[in-house]
C-alpha cells in the first residue's frame, strides 16, 4: 500500500467515529456556544440584514433543539439557519476533511446535473451511465415536485448577500446534488419524472458518487483560456474579460495587462467597452479599484469605510492572518459604537489613470457575479458610468463582508466555520433604494436551457446587436 493511500485511509478511519457517533447534548451545547461567540466576535455586519431581537430568537429557538443526541449531519442542518440569516455569501460553513458542497452520503448523489431557472429545472448532463433526454423538464424527484424541492433548498443555502435568489439558483446548478443529500436525502434510487415536449415519462436511476462528478465536469471543463482577455470587434467595440480578481503563479499579470489593454483601448478610437463580469466570483480587492481607476471620468472614493467588530483578541481559539494579529492594534481604530479598519487603497481619493476610457461602457453580470466583483459593479453603477445587462449580481449592492478570514473549528461535531472579519461599505451609495440587493440589470438577459445546451451567449449576443443598434441610431441621427 502506498503512502497516499495509507494516508488517505487513515484520515477516513480517523473521521468515521465523528462521522457515525451521537453528540450528546452536552457536546452539542459546547459547539452551539462556540458557533455564538465566534459570529458575535468576529462577523463585522452581522445585524445588518436580521436585527439582533431577531437573531437572539434564533439563536434561542436553536439552542432549544440541541436537547437530544444529534448525527453531525443533524447538527449540521439544525445551525445552518443560523447562517443563512447573516445573508453573507462568505460564510464558510464546513464538515472538516470534506468538499464543502458535498458534505454528507458522498456515494449516493443524485445522478443528473441540472439548470435551474425560477422555479424549473432541465437536464443539462448525466453523471451516470442511465441517460434523460439532454432539455428535459425535471417533474419530481421521488414523487416530490421540482418546485417543491427547489422551495426547500433555497432557504438552507447561503450563496448570496441579502435576498438575492440568483446566486443560490447558480450554486444548484453546480452542486444540486450534494445540497439534495444534505438536505433532503440520499437514497438508494431515485424515480425522475420528466417531461419532453407533450410527453411525460418516469425513470429510475441509480445514484453516483462525489469522484463520479468531479470526473464528469473536469471532462467537460471549457477549455482553459487566459483570465484576463480583451477583444477587440467591430464598430469600434472593445470586449473585457475578467473572470476573476486573482492570478495562479505564472499567470498573466493584472496590472499590465490593464496598462496594456486600455493603452490599447485609446490607440483604436474604441467608443464601446463591454466589460464581461460573469461568473467572477471576486478575489482581490484593491484589484477592483485598479480597474477601475481605468473607468473613472473623475476622482473616486472607493469605500466609504471597512468595519471590523473588534479590536482586542479573540476570547475563542481560531486561525487568522498573523500579520493581522500583530498590526490591528495600528490599523483598526475606533468609530462610533464600533471599529474600523483604516489601510486599504480604496479609502483614500483616487486618480483616474492617464490612458482612463471615456467611451460607453456595458457591464454584464450574473449571479455568479460576487464579491470584489459587486464592489466593482456598485461604484460602476453608482457613478451611473455603465449599462448593465444580463442578471442581478449575487453580492450585495451596498456591503460586501469579506477580507481576512476567522476560523474555528468547533471542538465536538469537527465542523469548520469561517468568517470574513472586514465589513466593505461602499461609498456614496445611499441612494440605491433597495438595502437587501445586488446590481440590478438595466436589461434583464437570462440563459434559456437551449443556450446552455447549444453553448449559445445570449447574453453577449444582446449586448453586441444592442451597440449596432445604437451606433445606426446616432449615424442616422448625424
Amino acid at each position: 500500500m502506498n503512502r497516499i493511500l495509507l494516508f488517505s485511509l487513515f484520515i477516513v478511519l480517523m473521521r468515521l467515529p465523528v462521522l457515525a457517533q451521537l453528540l450528546s447534548p452536552d457536546q452539542l451545547q459546547a459547539d452551539f456556544a462556540r458557533f455564538r461567540t465566534a459570529l458575535s466576535e468576529a462577523h463585522p455586519e452581522m445585524y445588518r440584514y436580521t436585527s439582533k431581537p431577531r437573531f437572539d430568537s434564533l439563536f434561542a429557538a436553536t439552542a432549544a433543539q440541541l436537547n437530544r443526541p444529534m448525527t453531525q449531519q443533524a447538527f449540521y442542518v439544525t445551525m445552518v439557519p443560523l447562517l443563512v440569516a447573516l445573508r453573507d455569501g462568505h460564510i464558510k460553513w464546513i464538515v472538516s476533511g470534506r468538499d464543502e458542497h458535498y458534505p454528507f452520503a458522498t456515494d449516493k448523489l443524485f445522478p443528473l446535473k441540472l439548470y435551474f431557472l425560477g422555479d424549473k429545472a432541465w437536464v443539462v448532463g448525466n453523471y451516470g451511465t442511465e441517460s434523460v433526454p439532454s432539455g428535459a423538464e425535471v417533474i419530481s424527484i421521488n414523487g416530490k415536485p421540482m418546485v417543491a424541492i427547489i422551495e426547500a433548498l433555497l432557504p438552507n443555502m447561503t450563496f448570496a448577500d441579502g435576498d438575492r435568489i440568483g446566486g443560490k439558483l447558480e450554486d444548484l446548478n453546480r452542486y444540486f446534488s450534494g445540497y439534495y443529500a444534505t438536505f433532503i436525502g440520499a437514497p438508494d434510487t431515485f424515480q425522475v419524472a420528466y417531461r419532453v415536449g407533450m410527453e411525460q415519462k418516469t425513470v429510475t436511476l441509480a445514484p453516483v458518487t462525489e469522484s463520479i462528478i468531479n470526473a464528469y465536469h473536469e471532462q467537460h471543463k471549457s477549455k482553459a483560456q487566459k483570465p484576463f482577455r480583451l477583444t477587440l470587434s467591430e464598430n469600434r467595440t472593445a470586449v473585457m474579460t475578467i473572470e476573476r480578481f486573482w492570478s495562479e503563479k505564472n499567470e498573466q499579470d493584472f496590472r499590465q495587462f490593464l496598462s496594456e489593454s486600455f493603452r490599447e483601448i485609446k490607440r483604436q478610437g474604441v467608443q464601446h467597452l463591454v466589460l464581461d463580469l460573469r461568473n467572477n466570483e471576486g478575489g482581490e480587492e484593491s484589484w477592483g479599484v485598479e480597474l477601475y481607476s481605468y473607468l473613472a471620468s473623475q476622482p473616486f472614493r472607493y469605500y466609504d469605510h471597512i468595519s471590523v467588530r473588534q479590536k482586542k483578541r479573540f476570547s475563542f481559539p481560531a486561525w487568522s492572518s498573523k500579520l493581522y494579529r500583530m498590526a490591528r492594534f495600528i490599523v483598526v481604530k475606533k468609530r462610533g459604537d464600533g471599529y474600523v479598519f483604516t489601510h486599504h487603497r480604496g479609502l483614500r481619493t483616487t486618480k483616474p489613470k492617464a490612458d482612463a476610457y471615456a467611451g460607453k461602457l456595458y457591464v454584464l453580470l450574473n449571479g455568479n457575479s460576487f464579491s470584489v466583483t459587486t464592489e466593482l459593479a456598485a461604484r460602476i453603477h453608482a457613478d451611473k458610468r455603465a449599462v448593465f445587462i444580463g442578471q442581478e449580481s449575487g453580492g450585495g449592492y451596498k456591503v460586501n463582508s469579506s477580507g481576512l478570514f476567522a476560523v474555528t473549528q468547533l471542538p465536538n461535531s469537527k465542523i469548520d466555520l469561517g468568517i470574513g472579519m472586514f465589513g466593505f461599505n461602499m461609498a456614496n451609495v445611499s441612494a440605491y433604494p433597495h438595502t437587501d440587493r445586488g446590481i440590478i440589470p438595466d436589461h434583464l438577459v437570462e440563459p434559456t436551457v437551449e443556450d446552455i445546451l447549444t453553448q449559445q451567449d445570449r447574453i453577449m449576443e444582446y449586448t453586441l446587436n444592442y451597440i449596432r443598434t445604437q451606433t445606426a441610431t446616432l449615424t442616422k441621427e448625424q
